[in-house]
């Protein structure tokens, strides 16, 4: 679209800088409408959320934190803790048990058989630092000992996984007598 002359005269701004002079292109009409219908929104956005009672950041944060707590505790897990665990015993949960034993690296400190290593101790034998009992074996694992290396998994385990994982320490590993076993340590409990 060629300006003739006259009408580029007529278009050029009055004020220059270095010699540059500055056409008055005005936008299409289109961008026009949709600058109008933008601000039209914006308008109608501010006065349902500011006037009319719109959800503000805080109720939807509020809303969304209700639908994750909601959907943390299933009817397995209600209520359980370390004074009223009883040991899994079906096949599912010793899978499981086994899968989070490999997925959390317990395996790392404790060897793969729950024979022990240079970090933590025997799983397997009668001599238990911190207590056998499922109870005080639940509670090692959720509150860990940082004293001693062991890690919490409170935060990364819910209260079913780690009595998943207890069971399958405390019946799989127990007693299985592995190669190469570490020597006991702490209490002999039987």
């Amino acid at each position: 679209m060629d300006i003739k002359d006259n009408e580029r005269k007529f278009l050029i701004e009055d004020h220059d800088y270095d010699g540059i002079k500055e056409l008055d292109n005005k936008p299409p009409p289109w961008l026009m409408w949709v600058f109008y219908l933008t601000v039209l929104w914006s308008a109608g956005y501010f006065g349902y959320f500011v006037f009319f009672g719109g959800p503000n950041q805080a109720t939807e944060y509020s809303k969304e934190i209700a639908i994750v707590d909601s959907t943390k505790t299933d009817s397995l897990t209600k209520g359980l803790d370390e004074n009223n665990i009883v040991l899994l015993k079906d096949e599912k949960s010793f899978v499981a048990g086994a899968e989070l034993y490999k997925s959390k690296t317990c395996f790392t400190c404790h060897g793969n058989n729950g024979e022990g290593n240079n970090v933590g101790p025997n799983l397997t034998d009668n001599a238990w630092i911190h207590g056998n009992k499922p109870n005080e074996v639940f509670k090692t694992i959720k509150y860990g000992f940082i004293t001693k290396g062991m890690l919490p998994y409170k935060d990364q385990l819910s209260d079913q996984q780690i009595l998943e994982l207890t069971s399958y320490i405390l019946i799989k590993f127990k007693g299985s007598n592995p190669a190469n076993a570490k020597a006991p340590q702490g209490t002999v409990i039987n």
